[in-house]
């Protein structure tokens, strides 16, 4: 299927039946029923990738129905049997890690390197799903009545629709489908437009891996036919469970048409992640975030190691190369920078205190200077790419040019620094002389700008940064201890990083408060988000 791809790339796969651009139903690759595609593009240079099925309802509507009647026999299957097939999935990501890191780079512009550790990112999740499914433990309960012993097991739902975003478009299946799978539930996964390929291949290994025909399907789908294929996975009865990641907009909305048919819905929705830097922080660890680490996994992260200071560059690796003892930078660059600021948990508002912020600008921009290394996605030096298209080139922009406007300066980067030629190019930009009532304050830019807002006190800052009506991540540096408690527990968010610019890893809990969700991915309670308790009373 290596033709599929018209345009050439300076990748040789090792196995090209992966590139494939029908969906996956029922242990079927099919087109859809319309005959219907569309085109994917590369976001590096706007080039038309491949032609992809464009599934619409009805299609839809087939592969729900096949995911129950597959249902009917997976939720039997003995845990250990379960154990065993996320394994083996899991070892055939790694084997064709490159392969998929290439798929990665092609359709989403992440250059090759980045793509490398969310690549190994993806398998983390299924590592961590894989150790917990043989600890769903019920419980054993006192009875009031003495003729009476009651006790709990826990049931997979049934289908579980899985509605993924183009910003990690191999993790979070894994991160979704992993889970449910584990669980004993089958699924049904709609990838964003704008990244199927990733999900595609997924399926292929999953397949491989001995997968049960039915228990993990793949609808790809047209951002025209996406609203149609959305309803039916929110008014369809036969799914239990609708996990999504995405806006909010979107989540109350699919919320809301789930709620008709009283579905259980997890969601992992928008941010608007501060970074606070205290006058008593350490300004180069809170920008570089640099510290000694033995790392198996580096999540999303977008600085390969070869461009992490390394005690020694005789020893730079790239993260695919196992458990290593590093010199790793976690601070600012990576929390803003990282996929070039296109992820949810991203530091969007960087809040600084008045009497350390010219040192804080001079010191990020220093560094990104340094640290990011610009051209083609596919050369490994490089470690900072395009945005996904030119929606997020139009925000971003957006941002700058109102903050620019109303009295902000432009400390560093901007279009007109941009290196490398290409239409969603957007390079590391850095603006102070802010103000609270701009953009970029109530709006997620999800791009590479540093907007630096300063404050004067430590209930200022909390206040700055609870002003929003979403709580996904927060970010915070003080050298004291007592502040370090007392932010982390007084900031409205899902997650916080205090001394630490990067939170996601898949033995934690990942998720949000108020309009950033419900529910949690990830960590010791993973699995029960898929799982029903069910009561059992029995008489003696």
């Amino acid at each position: 299927m290596a033709s599929v791809v018209k345009k050439s790339i300076p990748y040789q796969f090792s196995d090209p039946s992966l590139l494939d651009t029908r969906s996956f139903i029922g242990g079927q690759w099919v087109n859809a029923k319309s005959g219907r595609t569309f085109p994917l593009f590369d976001p590096e240079d706007g080039v038309e990738i491949c032609q992809v099925a464009d599934l619409d309802g009805g299609d839809t509507r087939v592969a729900i129905e096949t995911a129950q009647e597959a249902f009917e026999t997976y939720k039997g299957t003995p845990h250990r049997e379960r154990r065993w097939l996320i394994r083996r999935w899991a070892d055939l990501i790694k084997a064709n890690k490159d392969d998929l890191a290439a798929i990665c780079t092609l359709e989403l512009g992440k250059p090759f390197t980045e793509s490398l550790t969310t690549v190994q990112y993806a398998v983390s999740f299924l590592d961590w799903f894989e150790g917990l499914i043989e600890r769903t433990f019920g419980e054993t309960i006192p009875a009031a009545r003495g003729d009476s012993r009651v006790f709990t097991i826990r049931e997979p739902q049934g289908v579980v629709a899985a509605i993924t975003p183009w910003n990690s478009p191999v993790a979070m299946v894994t991160r979704k489908a992993g889970a449910a799978i584990a669980a004993g539930n089958t699924v049904v996964c709609k990838p964003a437009p704008e990244t199927p390929l990733s999900a595609i291949a997924l399926a292929k290994l999953f397949e491989r891996a001995g997968g049960p025909a039915g228990v993990f399907n793949i609808i790809t789908t047209s951002p025209e036919l996406t609203p149609a294929v959305g309803d039916e996975l929110c008014h369809n009865k036969l799914v239990r469970h609708l996990s999504f990641t995405g806006s909010t907009a979107v989540g109350k909305y699919l919320n809301t048409e789930c709620a008709k048919t009283l579905k259980k819905t997890s969601m992992e929705l928008g941010g608007n992640a501060p970074f606070i830097i205290f006058e008593d922080a350490n300004i180069e660890n809170a920008v570089k975030g640099e510290r000694n680490a033995r790392v198996h996994c580096l999540p999303a992260l977008s600085l390969p190691l070869s461009r992490v200071q390394l005690p020694s560059h005789d020893h730079a690796r790239t993260a695919t190369s196992g458990s290593l003892l590093i010199y790793m930078c976690l601070g600012l660059i990576t929390s803003k920078f990282r996929s070039s600021g296109q992820t949810c948990v991203c530091a969007n508002r960087v809040l600084v205190h008045s009497s350390i912020i010219d040192k804080v600008a001079e010191s990020l921009s220093r560094n990104l200077e340094k640290t990011f290394v610009y051209g083609s996605v596919w050369d490994k030096k490089v470690n900072f790419g395009p945005l996904y298209g030119e929606k997020g080139i139009k925000k971003v922009e957006h941002h700058l040019e109102q903050a620019l406007s109303s009295g902000a300066t432009l400390h560093t980067g901007g279009k007109e620094a941009a290196r490398h030629e290409g239409p969603n190019f957007f390079p590391p930009t850095v603006v102070t002389g802010t103000k609270v009532n701009m953009k970029f304050m109530y709006e997620e830019t999800f791009g590479p700008i540093a907007f630096l807002v300063p404050f004067e006190t430590e209930q200022e800052a909390i206040r700055l940064a609870n002003d929003t009506d979403v709580g996904l991540a927060a970010y915070f540096y003080t050298e004291d201890i007592s502040r370090l408690w007392r932010v982390s527990e007084a900031l409205k968010a899902g997650m916080i990083g205090a001394r630490v610019g990067l939170v996601s890893a898949a033995e934690m809990p990942f998720g949000g408060v108020r309009e950033s969700g419900m529910g949690r991915e990830g960590g010791i309670a993973a699995l029960e988000e898929y799982l029903d308790i069910k009561a059992i009373t029995v008489g003696i």
